[in-house]
């Protein structure tokens, strides 16, 4: 498959997305530390709620690579191959690490981490690897449904259609809940628990943010079209549910028991916080687009390292946090909560980066870390950036 111009702006959004999902974990452990007073809160959700991007542009962007790339002949085999190496290994790898750092772990436990290897649960952040790797399973579904729908529909009805998609799959969050209890019911093995259980990992309830990435990456030209013309649109809804959202959770805070800084209003899986995290796409696109253009060789070479190396940073971040945990009761006890929250999240994500690029320099660094650094023979050059159009339907 010949290689296509570097998407560059991908990158800065890959490494934001990473350095907003580190924050979101450090925000989730500092909320409920003793000392923690409603001014923390107050700037903790605003930091969470400018954050909950993380995971919809992590998808987003999947799908946008995946139909960017693969427009021309497709080989399942070789394709799935990849993302074994690059993806589920190290994914394999840190879930043992996981798994045998636990303070509850036993010889007697190995059926139990032998099983939660396939949840994502040896750790609170890998379960979106399993989601992910859904999509990659079910990318040749994905790409035959979308050709035919860019097929079958006018070019001037194809923006309804997306809209139409995302209402589907608002509805669908909608009856979450009801789709969860029916399932209960029917009691089918695996898919019970895959709709009730396991339901925060279920790639359907995800799936329009990689139908929207997939779109985009099937004529980019056409997304950074709409990218620009509806900017007063997305930038009114994100602005409008920022506040909402912000709002809502702080005055969650003060309960009958008294102060209980909590975030259950800003589950992922809500009808009306997935059209903030569509808006939320949008905007952060936008930005790092912008940012992109206006940069340096230096900055580009920054961006390069923050998105490059994201994916082993996500994998080692909640051990690296882990550690910092411990620096802040060494040096930081005493201070501000907030500003605690602060050093320990800029040390999580040096330590993070830092062992990944290690990692990476070593023999089995893409097994470990899911990218090497090491140089190889034969690289190919990848040309700069041009407008390209790539067609919705693939004409050979």
């Amino acid at each position: 498959m010949p290689k296509k111009a570097r998407i560059h702006e991908l990158e800065l959004l890959r490494g934001l997305a990473f350095l907003a999902v580190a924050l979101q974990h450090a925000i989730a452990h500092y909320s409920v530390v003793d000392g923690a007073k409603v001014e923390d809160g107050v700037i903790m959700t605003v930091l969470l709620v400018a954050s909950k991007f993380a995971v919809p542009v992590f998808i987003f962007i999947t799908g946008l690579v995946l139909f960017y790339n693969y427009d021309g002949p497709f080989r399942y085999i070789s394709f799935i191959r990849k993302r074994i190496t690059d993806i589920l290994i190290p994914y394999v790898l840190w879930s043992a690490v996981y798994f045998f750092t636990s303070p509850v772990w036993n010889v007697h436990a190995l059926g139990q981490g032998f099983h939660m290897l396939f949840t994502g649960k040896n750790s609170y952040h890998l379960w979106y690897i399993v989601m992910i790797f859904q999509f990659y399973l079910l990318f040749p579904l994905f790409r035959y449904g979308m050709r035919k729908c860019a097929e079958w529909i006018p070019p001037k009805w194809h923006g309804l259609a997306l809209s139409a998609t995302g209402l589907l799959c608002m509805l669908l969050l909608n009856k979450l809940f009801w789709i969860g209890d029916w399932m209960n019911e029917a009691n089918v093995p695996f898919l019970t628990p895959f709709f009730t259980k396991y339901a925060d990992r279920n790639f359907l309830y995800f799936s329009f943010y990689f139908i929207l990435g997939a779109a985009a990456g099937m004529n980019l030209d056409r997304w950074k079209f709409w990218l620009e013309k509806g900017k007063s649109v997305y930038w009114t809804v994100f602005i409008v549910l920022f506040g909402y959202y912000t709002y809502i959770t702080v005055q969650s805070f003060e309960t009958p028991g008294g102060l209980s800084i909590t975030f259950n209003q800003l589950n992922l899986l809500r009808p009306l916080i997935s059209v903030f995290l569509v808006s939320s796409i949008f905007v952060f696109y936008a930005w790092a687009q912008k940012r992109t253009k206006q940069s340096g060789a230096s900055s580009h070479e920054l961006f390069q390292t923050l998105g490059k190396y994201s994916y082993g940073a996500y994998l080692v971040h909640a051990l690296m946090l882990r550690q910092s945990y411990r620096i802040d009761a060494w040096l930081f006890a005493g201070w501000n909560v907030t500003l605690r929250m602060i050093m320990t999240y800029v040390i999580c994500i040096v330590l993070s980066y830092g062992l990944t690029i290690a990692l990476s320099y070593l023999p089995l660094g893409k097994w470990t870390v899911g990218v090497s650094s090491l140089a190889r023979k034969g690289r190919s050059h990848v040309p700069k950036q041009k407008h390209t159009n790539v067609p919705m339907v693939d004409s050979r």
